[in-house]
């Protein structure tokens, strides 16, 4: 027969195993939430007028999370949205390339500065590491294009 102490302890650690298990599963819901409204901001960015924008491959950059396809009467193309930052500036960025990773078009989202460039390309060279990540993103669009194809 079990002792009360002994059963009291197998009650208490259920207790804190369900309260831990609802807070992994809140923490998952939270998190899919949020990465959906991130992937709807990000497919609002790349919105073109009577073309579809899909998530077509994740990445592991540290500048931009997703390429995109975007599927148009004119052909596809591939977009990536990315933020740069300095000292004193922010900018988001959204990206359009052809199937060869050659910049198409080049958007300035929204920025957090008064002395930034209203033009995207002059913004992205005053930010430090967002022509990189451009450089990136051509790349990355290159080869989801290859793997879509």
């Amino acid at each position: 027969m079990m002792t009360n102490h002994a059963r009291d302890a197998i009650l208490e650690s259920l207790a804190v195993g369900s309260a831990l298990g609802f807070l992994t599963l809140l923490l998952a819901v939270m998190s899919i939430v949020n990465d959906s409204r991130i992937v709807a901001n990000e497919e609002a960015a790349l919105a073109r007028p009577d073309a579809s924008v899909l998530v077509l491959s994740r990445t592991p950059d540290p500048g931009f999370g997703r390429i995109y396809a975007i599927k148009e009467s004119s052909g596809p193309s591939y977009g990536a949205v990315f933020s740069g930052r300095s000292r004193d500036a922010s900018a988001v960025f959204a990206a359009i390339f052809s199937p060869k990773g050659e910049l198409r078009e080049l958007r300035l989202v929204g920025s957090c500065a008064a002395r930034l460039p209203e033009d995207a390309r002059n913004a992205v060279d005053s930010l430090p590491g967002a022509e990189e990540t451009l450089e990136r993103a051509s790349k990355a669009a290159m080869a989801a294009a290859e793997a879509d194809s």
